[in-house]
């Protein structure tokens, strides 16, 4: 049977860490309690959805995550979590077949064309023509780094950075519309 430690391991300020942008703290948590969330799935699925577990642990803690910000720390969160991974593995066991594997082929692609080289010219002209201050910032957003590092690493605020990357985007978009 699973047996918190709260504390002295403190899953609530874990959470408000996750919540804040620490991803070590999500992967702490994820890690503390992949027992408790499998055992709950291959109770909840039983041995003849073997196949199914590894699947439904993760859209389990993908729905946790996902939530954190529902849960209103009126219980502790080992509790909330195992309650939320019950209900979702229940929910899960009721399905035909939850975790049916589609084809590769069969996956729709969300994702924009890339763009032609010729645009792609197009924007690197436009962004030269921005201030030093904003090519800093679009090198680190286009490099996927977050707003926040991008921030620290300029010495801006936060929503200087958000203003800037709004305004940058609004200017290319007006440009390559010409």
């Amino acid at each position: 049977m699973f047996q918190c430690d709260c504390p002295p391991d403190n899953c609530a300020a874990k959470v408000h860490a996750f919540q804040a942008g620490d991803r070590e703290a999500g992967d702490a948590l994820a890690r503390k309690f992949a027992s408790l969330v499998r055992s709950i799935v291959q109770r909840v699925l039983g041995n003849n959805r073997r196949e199914d577990w590894d699947d439904a642990c993760q859209a389990i803690f993908l729905r946790v995550f996902g939530n954190l910000n529902k849960w209103e720390e009126r219980c502790p969160f080992c509790k909330w979590l195992a309650v939320v991974a019950a209900r979702r593995a229940i929910d899960l066991s009721r399905l035909p077949d939850p975790m049916r594997r589609l084809p590769l082929e069969e996956v729709a692609d969300e994702r924009p064309q890339a763009p032609d080289r010729e645009t792609i010219e197009r924007i690197e002209q436009i962004v030269s023509r921005f201030p030093p201050e904003w090519q800093l910032v679009w090198n680190g957003w286009t490099k996927g780094q977050r707003r926040e590092e991008i921030a620290r690493k300029c010495g801006k605020s936060l929503r200087t950075v958000h203003y800037w990357l709004a305004e940058m985007l609004d200017r290319l978009r007006e440009e390559l519309s010409e």
